[in-house]
């Protein structure tokens, strides 16, 4: 249940920086400044999960920090359950963490990326977990699976020649950065990623006016972005979400669609 939850984190997580020649007029005006990713790193934020009848069944932070090497950092998100939820999911914690590197241009570009599950089975932490590696000198993706630390699978995929693919994480960075294209209502972005079948790609449509009629969770103004990602990632019927940037561009506000078991699942970031 909290690997259905966690990734939703990651779409009400960090402001965008905007340069000053991509703002259209259909963009909300800024209210404050705007964090650049720089003033990003070593800042920690939360989050509060719900959905059904259930509020803050999930507390999450998300962090970014410097990585080991100069110029590569490392994104950590991490959500546990709370209350009967804890008690249900046997003390559950769900991560994730990518390393990426900073191109010349500002970019980041993905190194390795892990999802960690943690529980407890009689009095025992048991972890399981998937790596992924990416090799951009040999063009190629090492997959793996381990348990507790162990590698129990592996196998080396080859990344699409005409592109470079995103981690999950890597990918929203570079999006709300504007690397993928301008934010403006309208627009239709593919990010190219990478899961278990090979290369592949995020779908995202930012919503124009009428295109939001209906979504009541979300406040007006801001903008509306709607994705499209691999079921699997979210265990959800379709890959659906939405996620409202609010009038300083901040992910404020997110749904995952159709999440199996649950429903929609809403998320919201703490004042």
């Amino acid at each position: 249940m909290l690997q259905r939850l966690l990734l939703l984190l990651i779409l009400v997580s960090w402001p965008v920086t905007p340069g000053a020649e991509e703002i259209a007029a259909d963009r909300p005006v800024l209210e404050a400044q705007v964090l650049s990713f720089d003033e990003l790193v070593g800042r920690e934020f939360s989050y509060d999960i719900s959905f059904l009848w259930f509020d803050r069944l999930a507390k999450g932070r998300f962090s970014l920090l410097p990585g080991e090497q100069p110029g590569t950092y490392r994104a950590v998100l991490e959500a546990r359950t709370l209350g009967v939820a804890a008690w249900l999911t046997q003390d559950r914690v769900q991560s994730y963490v990518a390393l990426m590197e900073r191109q010349p241009d500002g970019r980041l570009r993905s190194l390795r990326y892990e999802s960690r599950i943690i529980r407890r089975r009689d009095k025992t932490l048991v972890e399981r977990s998937k790596r992924f590696t990416f090799d951009h000198v040999r063009r190629e993706v090492r997959i793996e699976k381990l348990a507790d630390g162990q590698q129990v699978w592996e196998e080396v995929r080859p990344m699409a020649a005409e592109s470079t693919p995103n981690d999950i994480l890597t990918a929203f960075f570079n999006f709300r950065a504007g690397y993928f294209g301008p934010l403006e209502p309208g627009r239709h972005y593919l990010v190219p990623t990478f899961n278990r079948q090979g290369a592949g790609n995020i779908e995202i449509d930012l919503l124009s006016g009428k295109e939001r009629d209906g979504l009541d969770f979300f406040p007006a103004g801001g903008l509306v972005a709607r994705l499209k990602v691999d079921p699997e990632i979210f265990d959800s019927e379709d890959g659906g979400i939405y996620v409202w940037l609010d009038d300083q561009l901040r992910p404020a506000r997110g749904i995952v669609q159709n999440v199996i078991g649950l429903g929609d699942v809403r998320g919201s970031l703490r004042p």
